[in-house]
């Protein structure tokens, strides 16, 4: 079996997707009270909020134990996609590479997940594209009717 993969995940939401897309673009740091059983903290460490090549970073819930990592992020506000590239942290302990790209068209949204294992050992990132669709279904909620 291969070091790399691709897993992806098309989601109809019950809200715009430009809501979701505009959510992690300009309010990343209001997702802990929107969904914080998943995730704890946000920080903004290099950039500004909305601006591609800002550095993120993340502390979340991930198999029960507290995870962070660091991304830089890469904003298509066109085609309504987001790039986070993981620099730092947890993922960076099991992968050599993991790219992450948030899609928005319409009420769809499709999350992808590109990786390439650090060896054959560790296992696909399921589990993180699990805790990828429950946070979006919580950010959906909180913009329904909006």
């Amino acid at each position: 079996m291969g070091l790399k993969g691709k897993l992806t995940s098309k989601l109809e939401m019950k809200c715009a997707g430009d809501l979701l897309h505009d959510h992690f673009k300009s309010n990343p740091h209001q997702t802990s009270t929107m969904s914080p059983d998943k995730v704890t903290n946000f920080t903004l460490h290099d950039g500004q909020l909305g601006k591609t090549n800002s550095v993120i970073g993340w502390k979340i819930i991930l198999g029960g134990k507290e995870r962070h990592f660091k991304q830089v992020v890469d904003i298509d506000d066109a085609a309504k996609s987001m790039t986070f590239n993981f620099i730092e942290g947890y993922m960076n302990e099991l992968y050599n590479s993991m790219t992450v790209i948030l899609t928005s068209k319409e009420n769809w949204i499709t999350w992808s997940i590109m990786y390439e294992k650090l060896d054959e050992n560790i296992p696909e990132p399921l589990d993180f594209m699990e805790f990828l669709i429950g946070l979006i279904k919580d950010l959906a909620t909180h913009h329904v009717g909006k």
